[in-house]
């Protein structure tokens, strides 16, 4: 066999590849990096790239190209990319420490303080003379010095920062750090000047907007305040949030017209995601009134695509103005029209279900909702309806798992995670509840009432300092909301924070509304109590009854203040004073008759009460319940019974008077009749703790059936975390009766050592104490019980008592 030959032009090609092939993997993915950089001068980055990657085919460490790839992604705004380059370059050159303090640095400015401190411990041990490593090991000792709540190592860091600072001026940790330590010190302007250097570096970062709007709140610094928010609508045009929040700051400063235009300005009419304009209809309406507002959704019927959901805005305001015939026809024709596939569908239906409801055909609402459930068995609407019907029965499992399915539809619901706050709390899962509402809260933007729903439940629980972290920033959002500024004062009136309720107060006197002015008063006569007692708050609250501009109201709340301080002649002397000026104020007449029952002048209050209830009987609740309590006083219980009906007549059956009269008969051993009243006001409102514990007790004490302790249960569950001695009794009795001593036992404990005089409430840790075979301490606690209660006391529990008390002995005896 013969080679075959070449011709002189495939020789030279084979020879030009042979030498190509000697070329080194080093020598390539040189060529590719020159050859980016070269695209990198010319702007064509996007090929540039393309280059660099091919260097990594030949050469996976090459230093350069990592480094010029982190630049180009930070110079492109992308530090997420930057820090995938530079974090490469670590793990590849483990000594490099610009690449540490680059990590560092972009681990500082996201929030992940487990990188920086891994990256910038490294770059500090690796130079630590460099001014940025120097700026990183202030952050690093900033960070544990804040965690270690450690503020005299906070302010020593000052000085060395703001030195370091004249270096490195851009630096974003050094200002950062000092924008922190002079906000802590109450040092706003200057914290302002470190958050401007952050935005001028950062001029999209939402998050330093809304710290710096917060930092506007603390200082109430309102024409900056209005600045900032008109400058984050225009920066960031699409943020629904932000648009609230500038709505949000007219209102709170009556600048109502501001606000309209506000709303005409981001709203439109014809937008087939009309909320912006349906928040221009409410608007409307509160403010020129019904007409206006109906004007505007005709405006909007006429051009939108959709105008189902106008049509039924219309039918909603004609059924609150009480055309409800006319308004549940107009809703079932809207639901007739709409196509059982449209979109607004289901809420129409809902909406005619809640009509229906108002008007008490509930079988006709449930029917629409589990109408609107078997065609779309995620309708949000439908779901929250179902789960409150379901609440309100106690059926709690079923309620969470609508819940459920509601919020994975629509995870930003405000209603329902309110209704699963709810339902948490009836089963005794406080803190699975709690989180509902701080998520609620989360979701609506810090608006200020899901804001003071939750902070009002973490200060009955004694969480002060995490209820001011919900109520500073729904202020920062509605800087002049009263009842915001009302509840944060009197928060920082139980931390004993004078300086701060004092700030409070002088911002209320800012907002000069009468109202204002009334709370202001109120907490200022509160903090003179507490600093220096009761004699400044008195002076005060006399100055201002007898200023010039002292109206009714102050001289009310002095006579109040009087009585309150056992000063009750001078007290009773204002109120007649008071009544002999104003004759025919039924409030004036029933505070003389609380002086008269506090001076023990009882016939006389009594005929005052009188005077009130027979001027306005429907209205005179109180008086009639103080006229209940004045009868027992005399010691005529018959009186009393018979006052209590004609109550329930005159208030058509309020549930205060249904209360009284419930514990009458509780009192007089009528123990079916009180379950029969309180069994009606927890089917009125199943939620009131109040129902809810005196209902479970009366089952739990007086019934031995299987059903009425499992319906104790199911209503005593939400007791669980109440450290109310009543409730834990409650609570504690009921795990008692269904068998559970040992869980019984810590809450029977806690209710006897608050409720020392209740003998029922003896006797019940007595009983735990038996059941646990611990006869001494049963013996001794039975035995107190009934020492409290006396011989004539035969109440069934106390008669049980005597029984266990003699078992007891007898088992000693032996």
């Amino acid at each position: 066999m013969f080679a075959p030959t070449l011709s002189k032009s495939a020789l030279a090609a084979a020879v030009f590849l042979a030498l190509a092939g000697c070329k080194s993997d080093a020598d390539r993915a040189e060529e590719y990096f020159q050859s980016g950089l070269a695209l990198i001068e010319s702007g064509d980055t996007d090929r540039a790239m393309v280059q660099f990657r091919n260097v990594f085919e030949f050469d996976k460490a090459h230093l350069p190209t990592r480094q010029t790839m982190a630049e180009l992604f930070m110079t492109q705004g992308n530090p997420r990319a930057a820090y995938g380059q530079y974090l490469a370059i670590a793990e590849q050159y483990p000594e490099n420490f610009e690449a540490r303090r680059a990590l560092a640095e972009l681990a500082f400015e996201a929030g992940n303080w487990d990188e920086f401190i891994r990256h910038g411990t490294v770059a500090v041990e690796l130079s630590a003379e460099d001014p940025r490593v120097q700026a990183i090991s202030l952050g690093l000792k900033y960070r544990e010095a804040a965690l270690a709540e450690d503020d005299p190592a906070l302010q020593a860091l000052t000085a060395p920062t703001e030195t370091l600072l004249a270096t490195l001026p851009d630096s974003n940790i050094l200002n950062r750090l000092l924008m922190d330590r002079y906000a802590r010190d109450g040092a706003l302007s200057k914290a302002l000047e470190r958050m401007d250097v952050l935005l001028a570096a950062a001029p999209d970062d939402r998050v330093l907007y809304t710290q710096r709007l917060g930092m506007l709140g603390q200082m109430q610094d309102l024409d900056a305040i209005e600045v900032q928010l008109r400058d984050m609508v225009k920066r960031f045009p699409g943020d629904t949030e932000i648009q609230r929040m500038m709505l949000r700051f007219f209102v709170s400063q009556q600048k109502l017209e501001d606000a309209e235009a506000f709303l005409r300005e981001i709203s439109d009419p014809a937008d087939e995601n009309p909320g912006l304009f349906v928040n221009l209809i409410q608007f409307v309406s509160q403010v020129h009134g019904e007409d206006a507002a109906r004007v505007e959704i005709e405006r909007a019927i006429a051009v939108n695509p959709n105008p189902n959901r106008f049509k039924a805005m219309l039918a909603l305001m004609d059924f609150q103005a009480g055309e409800q015939d006319k308004a549940i026809a107009e809703m079932e024709a809207i639901v007739e029209q709409s196509d059982a596939n449209e979109e607004d569908s289901s809420g129409f239906k809902a909406t005619l279900a809640r009509m229906l409801v108002n008007t008490g055909n509930q079988v006709g609402a449930r029917r629409l909702v589990e109408e609107v459930l078997e065609q779309n068995p995620s309708a949000v609407d439908a779901l929250k309806m179902q789960a409150s019907w379901q609440l309100q029965a106690d059926e709690t499992d079923a309620a969470i798992a609508n819940l459920r399915l509601a919020l994975d539809t629509a995870p930003e619901d405000v209603q329902a995670m309110n209704l699963m706050y709810e339902a948490h709390t009836r089963t005794g899962e406080t803190d699975l509840a709690r989180d509902f509402l701080a998520q609620a809260v989360e979701a609506s933007g810090n608006a200020p009432e899901t804001s003071l729903r939750y902070a009002r439940v973490l200060i009955q629980e004694g969480r002060l300092f995490p209820a001011e972290d919900v109520l500073l920033p729904a202020l920062r959002q509605s800087p002049g909301n009263l009842e915001l500024l009302t509840v944060l004062g009197d928060l920082y009136l139980r931390m004993e924070d004078l300086p701060r309720a004092n700030q409070v107060i002088d911002t209320l006197r800012r907002l000069d509304t009468e109202q204002s002015r009334n709370v202001a008063n109120g907490l200022q006569a509160q903090a003179l109590n507490q600093e220096g007692g009761t004699e400044q708050a008195m002076q005060f609250l006399e100055e201002l009854s007898s200023g010039e501009d002292a109206g009714l109201r102050e001289r009310l709340v002095l006579m109040r203040a009087r009585l309150q301080v056992g000063e009750v002649e001078e007290a009773q002397r204002m109120a007649q004073a008071l009544v002999a000026e104003n004759p025919e104020n039924l409030g004036l007449k029933q505070a003389l008759a609380s002086t008269q029952t506090a001076a023990g002048d009882l016939d006389a209050a009594k005929i005052t009460l009188r005077e009130v209830t027979t001027a306005a009987p429907e209205r005179a609740l109180d008086a009639w319940l103080q006229l209940t309590r004045i009868a027992l006083r005399q010691g005529n219980p018959e009186e009393a019974d018979a006052i209590i009906e004609e109550a329930l007549d005159a208030t058509n059956n309020h549930p205060n008077v249904m209360w009284a009269k419930a514990s009458r008969l509780e009192r007089i051993g009528d123990v079916d009749g009180a379950i029969g009243i309180y069994e009606t006001l927890y089917e009125q409102n199943s939620s009131a703790v109040v129902v809810a514990n005196n209902l479970a007790s009366l089952l739990a004490t007086y019934k031995d059936d299987a059903d009425s302790l499992e319906r104790a249960w199911v209503i005593a569950r939400r007791l669980r975390d109440f450290e109310v001695p009543a409730l834990q009794d409650t609570y504690g009795w009921v795990l008692f009766r269904r068998g559970d001593a040992e869980g019984a036992l810590p809450y029977l404990e806690s209710a006897a050592a608050g409720l020392a005089e209740d003998p029922v409430v003896q006797a019940h840790l007595g009983f735990t104490y038996a059941a646990l075979e611990r006869n001494d301490e049963a013996l001794e606690q039975i035995q107190k019980a009934l020492t409290i209660a006396g011989p004539a006391d035969t109440h069934p529990q106390i008669e049980k008592a005597r029984a266990e008390m003699a078992r007891l002995r007898a088992l000693v005896e032996q």
